[in-house]
């Protein structure tokens, strides 16, 4: 397909938890109803439970799982965008991984290879206020670079936030004045209009991560199978210090909706992501840190399961969790 027009292309970027996800929900939800839009969305995590949220909105959704998109050469993210772009989207909608380093992606979307047919605007960097107090967060090199490349610093989930944390994040911000535009918002409600605003931010002043370095050339792109006569099946990954450890889980499993979520909160992972079929219902999960959430949905194929968590975890056994 001839490409007439570059495409409007925008980078929604910040750390794990942060609510990127449920912000491009929010931007497909009330984009222009005449328009078809495009999501690429990277995964740190093999299963690729972000994609599966976002397949409910009607837009064109392509996954890049198990580490950061610009790692094994780009081959997923390229091989995502190329087909997205077939496509003829009116926009694409770009979500890294909350421990992506977001030079290398950048420099991919403009090279010569999308330069022709991607037309970069704002790159979006969102913030959880409360994470500021946290040298763990403020000493991360992904986390700075994400900073550093931001043409618009949003404050997310600021109905959580005390006054000295949104005062904290006003001051924080002050240290990246390439970004144009600051915004404070609740339950990922990014503005329609920071979209179109000019891409400035330049990467050619951001260090590669130290910590961030290539792996493995395992081929992400190929999409993981539930075998035969087996009720789940896991896959773990390990980079820039986090694990994530992600489950495809057969629909005939329910799991005791009680159980699930102690163990959820004495696993105390950094993340955690699920779809999955209950004694309560099918329910979306979405944990934080301590702070645990869930909500009806529905299930299209496998239920999902995906933690990543700064410290190895042990396999669990899933049959004391089960109706």
């Amino acid at each position: 397909m001839k490409i007439t027009k570059r495409i409007p292309t925008n980078l929604i970027t910040g750390f794990l938890g942060v609510g990127k996800t449920t912000a491009i929900q929010h931007l497909l939800k009330h984009k222009p109803e005449h328009e078809n839009w495009a999501v690429l969305v990277n995964e740190f995590g093999e299963i690729g439970v972000d994609g599966a949220l976002l397949q409910e909105s009607g837009a064109s959704i392509k996954q890049v799982p198990g580490g950061c998109m610009c790692c094994v050469q780009g081959v997923g993210m390229r091989v995502g965008l190329n087909e997205l772009i077939k496509q003829n989207p009116d926009r694409i909608l770009i979500e890294p991984t909350g421990l992506g380093h977001p030079k290398k992606i950048m420099q991919t979307l403009r090279d010569e290879n999308f330069s022709k047919t991607l037309e970069i605007r704002a790159t979006i960097t969102m913030v959880d206020p409360a994470t500021l107090e946290d040298p763990r967060y403020l000493e991360n090199e992904n986390f700075i670079a994400q900073a550093q490349i931001a043409d618009i610093i949003v404050a997310n989930k600021v109905e959580q936030a005390s006054t000295k944390q949104l005062e904290n994040f006003i001051n924080w911000s002050a240290h990246y004045p390439n970004a144009s535009q600051l915004g404070q918002i609740s339950f990922g409600q990014l503005s329609l209009e920071w979209l179109d605003l000019p891409a400035k931010a330049n990467t050619s002043n951001l260090l590669q991560s130290m910590q961030h370095q290539a792996e493995d050339s395992r081929n992400v792109t190929d999409a993981l199978e539930l075998p035969v006569d087996q009720n789940w099946v896991m896959r773990s990954h390990f980079a820039d210090g986090f694990w994530s450890y992600g489950w495809l889980i057969s629909t005939d499993i329910e799991f005791e909706l009680t159980d699930l979520l102690d163990w959820i909160t004495t696993t105390k992972a950094n993340r955690v992501k699920a779809i999955v079929k209950t004694n309560k219902g099918i329910l979306k999960i979405n944990a934080v840190q301590d702070d645990v959430r869930f909500e009806p949905c529905q299930l299209a194929e496998q239920a999902v399961l995906e933690i990543v968590i700064d410290h190895p975890l042990d396999n669990p056994s899933f049959e004391t969790l089960l109706v």
